[in-house]
């Protein structure tokens, strides 16, 4: 999607949004972060599938897009068209991206980054990497326990576990995919 002047259409859309826009989604796709992948990506967790197991640990989905398809979609189809509807929804409500507990964005990169995430819902693309992460929280740890990567296979074997650095994509997905943990929703004031 072409990103110059879709900000202003947001920010213009927000003001006269109707309430009855809500749409429910069997997926909730959350930016955070990205990879180079056979070009650069940006990667999502599944906000609604997030597993709390019994031993404290937490299973998450996640995929890689590539940037340039995401930006390949024209906002004056329909799908780009329901794509801006369901990002000026959210911004007129408020919305914050979970990304911004570990970052600092401003509202600009806000809208950008909820329009990702809204193609990410919606749209046909494919991802480039989709990897199952088992998430040890407490030790600051994570295993993938199922990768494919379009092009070069996959496999449903549970790798070695690896301690996460304090900054970068795990560190993301260990501070924003707890459940109960990220709950992001500014209220005006006043």
């Amino acid at each position: 999607m072409k990103r110059v002047g879709t900000l202003a259409s947001i920010l213009f859309t927000v003001m006269y949004a109707p309430a009855g826009m809500a749409q429910t989604l069997s997926v909730d796709w959350k930016y955070y972060g990205g990879a180079p992948i056979d070009g650069d990506t940006l990667c999502f967790y599944e906000a609604k599938g997030v597993i709390l197991r019994p031993d404290g640990h937490v299973r998450v989905w996640t995929e890689c897009l590539l940037l340039k398809e995401l930006d390949s979609i024209d906002i004056k189809s329909d799908l780009g068209k329901k794509i801006m509807e369901n990002t000026v929804q959210k911004v007129g409500h408020y919305y914050v991206p979970p990304i911004a507990v570990v970052e600092d964005i401003d509202v600009n990169q806000s809208a950008v980054i909820t329009q990702y995430e809204e193609t990410a819902n919606i749209s046909y693309l494919q991802p480039r990497a989709q990897i199952l992460y088992e998430l040890n929280c407490s030790e600051r740890m994570l295993q993938e326990l199922s990768i494919d990567i379009r092009g070069s296979g996959s496999s449903n074997k549970p790798r070695d576990w690896k301690f996460v650095p304090p900054k970068g994509n795990g560190a993301t997905l260990l501070k924003n995919s707890v459940p109960g943990a990220v709950a992001i929703s500014l209220t005006p004031r006043g």
